[in-house]
């Protein structure tokens, strides 16, 4: 019995291993965007940039949560709802000391407005500030 556990937890690790392989250049991708884009952000807004860090590396760990499942495709809507419960509080909490509106379908369309800034960034490469 044992020895099936453990062949079990094996393949567990593997699949863990493997979707992270696959999820790593996206996280990889959205912490150099955050980097790059929070200092733009903040000169729009400079208590935006910190809350728009926050959200692409939390929408990064969703990922990688959600790859650790084997749920890399298909999920969006899941993935979406999971950061929204997640970050709602923060932002909320962020555009409220801001001055700004923070009722719950504001951030929650601030989160999904961040989530489709990182999905309509192409595979590959690595992001790199435009020169101006």
């Amino acid at each position: 019995m044992t020895n099936k556990f453990v062949s079990f937890l094996e393949e567990v690790g593997k699949d863990f291993k493997n979707g992270l392989a696959k999820i790593a250049p996206f996280i990889e991708k959205g912490l150099q965007i955050a980097a790059v884009a929070e200092p733009e952000i903040a000169v729009l807004d400079p208590a935006l940039g910190p809350i728009f860090s926050t959200v692409v590396a939390e929408v990064s760990n969703i990922e990688q949560k959600f790859a650790a499942m084997g749920k890399q495709t298909g999920s969006g809507a899941e993935k979406l709802a999971t950061a929204v419960t997640i970050l709602q509080p923060v932002v909320a909490q962020a555009f409220n000391a801001a001055g700004k509106p923070s009722d719950g379908a504001t951030v929650g369309n601030y989160i999904s407005a961040v989530v489709n800034f990182l999905n309509a960034i192409p595979a590959g490469g690595t992001a790199t500030a435009a020169a101006a």
